[in-house]
């Protein structure tokens, strides 16, 4: 059979198979869509597990600070026992440094003593030996 000897035929057969092709067009470009639109619900999902890692590490995250609040207390208060104790050593430092300077202010005087009493030990000793020996003087002795 000749199509062509068929009125309309020909030209229903020509929109027929621009249709489809148009049709198929169509489709293949919604099974793109369709793959296009798992990709993004792919990505979508390993998004969300991604938010629900960054959610848990800002809740420990958040822990940790309040943990370096609590310990910066601590340390904030071991500083200020620190610093009432240097100031406590610092004092006794001056103290300390007076002190010094008043013991080296009489060195040179104890010195001198040293070296006046230092001949009168023999002495000393050979009078307590004389003493000894007088009649009725002496020694006591404890009763």
């Amino acid at each position: 059979m000749d199509v062509a000897s068929v009125p309309g035929l020909g030209e229903a057969l020509r929109w027929t198979e621009v249709t489809a092709r148009r049709t198929a067009r169509r489709a293949a470009a919604l099974a793109s869509l369709i793959d296009r639109a798992g990709s993004t619900l792919d990505d979508i999902a390993e998004l969300r597990r991604a938010a629900q890692i960054i959610a848990g590490s800002l809740s420990e995250l958040g822990d940790s600070a309040a943990g370096i609040d609590r310990n910066a207390s601590k340390i904030a208060d071991e500083i200020a026992g620190l610093s009432t104790a240097a100031q406590g050593i610092d004092t006794h430092a001056e103290k300390l440094a007076t002190g010094i300077d008043e013991l080296m202010a009489i060195l040179p005087t104890l010195r001198r003593l040293t070296e006046i009493v230092d001949p009168l030990d023999n002495t000393v000793v050979r009078l307590g030996k004389f003493v000894d020996r007088i009649p009725g003087s002496g020694r006591r002795r404890a009763p």
